[in-house]
């Protein structure tokens, strides 16, 4: 488990670069009976003078998420996605993102020696909208974001999750020779 964060945190500082800021953050997402609880860092591109700027995401979360049968499910999700907004002081963005786990767990030799047809376990996706402040080396965000959550043979009851983050930043490092 630490070397998949270890890993995340040289990944996503690999693609900051002077002036791009790379944040670590914690977040929580909830609705009526489900809960998401994660951490994860961004990784910021765009032209360093302009408000538009995207961001490379990622995080670990741990779910816990009502099924259409009145069952709950806990299982954890590493979520990778990209955002676009316009970032100042306060800013706001569009986001969309999948499951990587699914992607790496999801064993497709499985497929052909055995099948069943309430089988149905597609990537699990999501898109956002989300807004927040920004200060120098803290952001606060408040977001919702439509999720699909499937098992092979469940459903979840709801796709609708909204949610706080907060991040903290680290600038990288100018050396500059005198």
């Amino acid at each position: 488990m630490f070397k998949i964060i270890l890993l995340g945190v040289i990944f996503f500082s690999s693609f900051s670069y002077a002036n791009q800021p790379f944040n670590v953050f914690v977040k929580r997402e909830f609705n009526g009976t489900d809960s998401i609880s994660g951490f994860g860092a961004t990784a910021a591109f765009g032209p360093a003078h302009s408000l538009v700027k995207g961001e490379f995401i990622s995080s670990l979360n741990y779910a816990e998420v009502l099924d259409d049968t009145g069952i709950m499910r806990e299982f954890l999700s590493l979520d990778t996605g990209v955002r676009l907004g316009v970032y100042d002081k306060v800013f706001v963005y569009i986001e969309a993102g999948f499951d990587a786990f699914e992607i790496i767990v999801d064993d497709s030799k499985d497929d052909d020696h055995f099948y069943d047809s309430l089988e149905n376990n597609r990537v699990d996706g999501y898109a956002g909208l989300g807004a927040g402040i920004n200060t120098n080396n803290m952001r606060v965000e408040g977001f919702v974001k439509a999720r699909q959550i499937d098992g092979d043979t469940w459903d979840s009851d709801k796709q609708i999750f909204y949610g706080l983050q907060l991040s903290l930043f680290f600038m990288p490092v100018q050396i500059t020779q005198d």
